[in-house]
């Protein structure tokens, strides 16, 4: 890490450390957080995140998860999170995705998680735990066209929220892929809702992480009678964000519309995409 990649960590943590709701208290000593803490200025990243994983594991309290969740958010700023893990994808597991999403219709909320990637075996199970023992997915996935797969669970009874988890993926060959992985926690607020049947609002959210990729906005159309819920058109932009549909080549009729904005980081090579969705029923041309 250079001195000024070291300067910008030590601001950026007195700034965490300096906010009303932390204790300047739990910097002392020499506990999990003060090791993870000063591995990370060191620039030790995955080092720190070992240190993060620990402290996980021994039942922080609620003063303790925000600070471990902070720590994470300041991590991050560093790349994006890819130096978080140095450990590499297996040869047979070249792509994996952990996405969270908030989908908001016009009257009901759905939390949903699922991991996708793309796979040169075939897969016996997936499994991802929230630490210790509580299970949110366990499945055998479908191997689509060209390795690709997708697991979800649908209708969470609560946020995927800060915390501990681990994957673990095992092939029919018996490979087993295991990691465990940090989540941050979710945005309160929704970002993205309708104005009317034919415009939507963003609203600013806190200030961009500049290492990351900058938000997605991802639009969707799908037939209202299709139970496979394929796409019949989809786009997604970034820098200046639309706030209605364009015009697209689609036969007049009902249809379904999906929008979502995308944020997105690493946890070494592994995606953590964040997704707020907003769906609604609308005619086209109509509007």
């Amino acid at each position: 890490m250079s001195k000024l990649s070291v300067t910008c960590s030590l601001v950026l943590l007195h700034s965490v450390l300096s906010a009303p709701s932390v204790e300047a208290k739990w910097f002392t000593g020499q506990d999990l957080y003060t090791v993870a803490h000063q591995r990370l200025l060191e620039g030790k990243s995955a080092e720190s995140f070992d240190n993060m994983v620990q402290a996980w594991q021994q039942s922080p309290n609620l003063e303790q998860k925000k600070n471990l969740n902070d720590l994470l958010n300041l991590a991050i700023t560093e790349d994006c999170g890819r130096s978080l893990d140095q450990n590499v994808l297996p040869e047979w597991l070249p792509s994996l995705v952990i996405q969270r999403e908030v989908i908001q219709n016009l009257n009901q909320i759905m939390l949903k998680l699922s991991i996708t990637g793309v796979t040169h075996s075939k897969i016996a199970e997936i499994k991802f735990t929230e630490w210790p023992e509580q299970n949110i997915v366990s499945t055998t996935p479908i191997i689509e066209t060209g390795g690709y797969f997708a697991v979800e669970t649908r209708r969470l009874e609560k946020p995927t929220n800060a915390g501990l988890y681990q994957l673990t993926i095992t092939t029919d060959a018996e490979e087993s892929f295991n990691r465990w992985v940090i989540l941050t926690e979710p945005a309160v607020k929704q970002r993205i809702g309708w104005k009317d049947s034919k415009n939507w609002r963003i609203e600013r959210g806190t200030l961009p992480n500049q290492a990351c990729p900058s938000t997605i906005l991802s639009m969707s159309i799908y037939d209202l009678n299709d139970t496979s819920w394929t796409p019949l058109w989809t786009e997604e932009v970034d820098g200046k964000l639309p706030t209605t549909l364009p015009r697209i080549d689609v036969p007049d009729g009902r249809y379904w519309l999906s929008v979502g904005l995308i944020e997105s980081r690493w946890q070494g090579e592994i995606s953590v995409l964040d997704i707020q969705t907003i769906t609604r029923p609308v005619d086209y041309p109509g509007f």
